[in-house]
Order: C-alpha cells, then structure tokens, then sequence
C-alpha cells in the first residue's frame, strides 16, 4: 500500500468520527465551550472545513500569503451551522484526498517551509497526513467537550 492510500483511508475515517463526536453533542451544546479561551465544537468544524485548501496550496507547490489566510479566516467564519461545516469538511476534504491520491511518491521526502515562523520546515509526506492529524487533535477535544456534559460513551 502507498502512502497516499493510506493516508486517504485514515483521513476519510477521522472525519467520520468527528461529524459523529459533533453530533453527539446535544444541539444547545454544539456552540458551547467549557472554559473561557476553549473553544466550542463549531469553532473546530469552521476550521476543518476550510483547512484543506491550506494543505491543498501546499501539495500543489503553492505559498501561504496574508491575503489567502485572511480568505480562509473569513470562510470559516461564514459557516454558521454545524450542517453547512459538515458539508463543506466533507467536499473540502474529498478535493484533499484527490490531490493527497495523485502526490508523486518521488516527491514524498521533498521540503516545504511553512508560514508559521522562520525555519519551520515539513516534509510533503508529513503534510499528506496534517489534516488527518488536524481532526484527530479536535477529536479529543470534542470528546473532552462530551465528558464535560456527562457524556462518557465513544461515540
């Protein structure tokens, strides 16, 4: 199995059980957070559904501007509703693991510098696999939200 495929595998499952942590949730909780500076169920599902444009530029020889930031930024915060950030991480999402699919394997080791401070450096295997960690970080979140509530079943 290549890489890609699997990283495709895990990255359609993550994003299930998220979409399924978030709707467990009761309905009034989906905007809720447990703490001042946590942040709420729907604030992770606008980031997830956008963040794959990010990973897109990316693995297509692009560069992150200001300008392409502040565009996601707005994105997200035009998804209101859980529904419409499922849908959105769902095609999103989809559009990734098409290009993650046709990622030339003579590339995976190929270097790219990200926007997130001079010298911060990844490997375009390990961008394959960020939106999947990405999910998988707001998962447990989700799932600390859940137990916070009361709710102690996986979900």
């Amino acid at each position: 199995m290549r890489l890609q495929d699997y990283v495709v595998r895990q990255t359609q499952k993550a994003l299930l059980d998220l979409i399924s942590a978030v709707e467990a949730l009761p309905d009034d909780r989906v905007e809720w957070s447990p703490a001042e500076g946590m942040r709420s169920a729907l604030s992770m599902m606008q980031e997830v559904a956008v963040s794959p444009e990010f990973h897109n530029l990316l693995l297509q020889g692009g560069v992150l501007s200001q300008s392409f930031h502040s565009e996601l930024v707005t994105k997200a915060a035009g998804l209101l509703t859980f529904d419409e950030c499922r849908v959105e991480a769902q095609e999103a999402t989809m559009r990734l693991c098409s290009v993650i699919l046709s990622f030339p394997d003579d590339m995976l080791d190929d270097e790219v510098v990200l926007p997130f401070g001079p010298g911060v450096t990844m490997s375009m295997a390990d961008v394959l696999g960020q939106h999947y960690w990405n999910m998988v970080y707001h998962l447990g979140q989700v799932n600390y939200i859940q137990t916070a509530l009361g709710d102690h079943v996986m979900h």
